[in-house]
């Protein structure tokens, strides 16, 4: 993971100066900030469709698993979008295609397990009663 999160700028850099080396500097830079530009367009439109979709399954009263993992999905490309480089765009523009996130939710289900703590024996509630009869009227008792 370490060695990802040092490659990460490395690999910006490098891709770059070859942009910049083969395009020009200043094609380079527009290009830069257009794709940022279109990118944003397009996490908006889909951020909010992936809200509207958050909110009629919650309506129907069904659990939205896979609109929050795309909420999720579509804020990590919002972030990747933020930083200045070819790299990060293709990974936030990665995020953004509907394919690419099914497949990496399904990719995810299958190594994702979720824990429950084992449950032994029958459920027991403990707790206090008293028994009135149904010929005595009902008293508010003060004590706690």
């Amino acid at each position: 993971m370490l060695g990802a999160i040092l490659a990460f700028p490395v690999i910006e850099i490098t891709l770059f100066v070859q942009a910049a080396t083969t395009f020009g500097v200043l094609p380079t830079i527009v290009a830069a900030i257009a794709a940022g530009m279109v990118g944003m367009a397009v996490l908006r439109r889909q951020g909010l469709a992936t809200a509207r979709a958050v909110r009629a399954q919650v309506e129907r009263g069904e659990p939205p698993l896979a609109e929050a993992f795309d909420g999720l999905c579509l804020a990590v490309a919002g972030g990747l979008l933020l930083l200045p480089g070819f790299f990060s765009d293709v990974l936030a523009l990665l995020l953004l295609l509907p394919p690419v996130r099914a497949l990496l939710r399904r990719w995810l289900s299958t190594r994702v397990k979720v824990a429950t703590p084992p449950r032994r024996g029958p459920m027991v509630i403990e707790g206090d009663f008293h028994e009135i009869p149904p010929d005595r009227p009902v008293v508010p008792r003060d004590d706690p």
